[in-house]
């Protein structure tokens, strides 16, 4: 089983997020992104359709098989439990298009995830976000995925302080996805190559940037859920590493808060 280095679970724990190089081979990222390409063809001579090609994007093997077909399974497996998340059937086909921002504006969109998808009064969290990089992304401002080192700390100190459910009482957490009495640190655009895997905490913020290039900025998103995160939804937002055994041993050694 591919497993995490050393220095890269020490990230995921500090940072909240990892970049793993070369995850997903190029004909698989070629594959994809013709899928894609295909899809905007489709909608753009026929707009009566356009949300039906979308939808049925994501659910697609071009798309779901970067993640069940490669290593990145196997790194879920090595974090979370092989068998402990629900399958992968979707992603979320997230492309960023060229503009004229001048100068561009990295901090707009900041967000968590799931915060307006209310049902029954309970949050839709998850465990992880992983994304795949299908484009080139060396530098800033190429529409990269914008992460805010160590947030995810800091939200598990909030909610220790006010309760999970302070999610459903704060007015700001819906019309915002996220709360202003939490600071944020400084945020970091992720840069990296066409088949490089991005793995996030769930509770770490993050938002997509600009894009000043002249080409589509492709990725993919996928949600992993923990099989008893929809049971239970309250306590990983506090004890934010329960669904990850894989790193149970960097934690204690690290001495990190559970």
């Amino acid at each position: 089983m591919m497993k995490l280095t050393f220095d890269q679970r020490k990230q995921l724990i500090e940072n909240g997020y990892v970049v793993v190089p070369g995850v997903v081979s190029d004909l698989l990222v070629r594959r994809a992104v013709k899928a894609i390409n295909h899809a905007l063809g489709k909608s753009a001579h026929d707009a009566q359709h356009e949300t039906n090609y979308v939808r049925e994007l994501g659910r697609r093997a071009e798309i779901t098989d970067l993640f069940n077909e490669t290593s990145a399974s196997a790194l879920l497996d090595s974090l979370v439990g092989e068998g402990n998340y629900n399958p992968i059937v979707s992603a979320q086909v997230a492309l960023r298009f060229p503009d004229y921002q001048d100068p561009p504006n990295p901090y707009a969109g900041a967000h968590l995830d799931g915060m307006l998808k209310l049902k029954d009064g309970i949050v839709e969290n998850f465990t992880a976000l992983v994304g795949v990089l299908l484009s080139d992304q060396p530098e800033p401002n190429m529409g990269n995925f914008i992460v805010y080192p160590g947030s995810h700390r800091l939200y598990r100190h909030y909610f220790e302080e006010h309760g999970p459910c302070v999610l459903l009482t704060e007015e700001a957490f819906r019309t915002m996805h996220r709360s202003p009495n939490v600071m944020l640190p400084e945020p970091v655009q992720v840069t990296g190559r066409a088949g490089d895997l991005v793995i996030c905490h769930y509770q770490l913020i993050h938002g997509g940037g600009p894009n000043v290039s002249s080409s589509i900025r492709y990725s993919c998103y996928y949600r992993v859920y923990h099989r008893e995160v929809t049971q239970d939804w309250e306590t990983p937002l506090v004890e934010m590493w329960k669904h990850w055994p894989g790193l149970k041993d960097d934690l204690e050694r690290e001495g990190a808060a559970n």
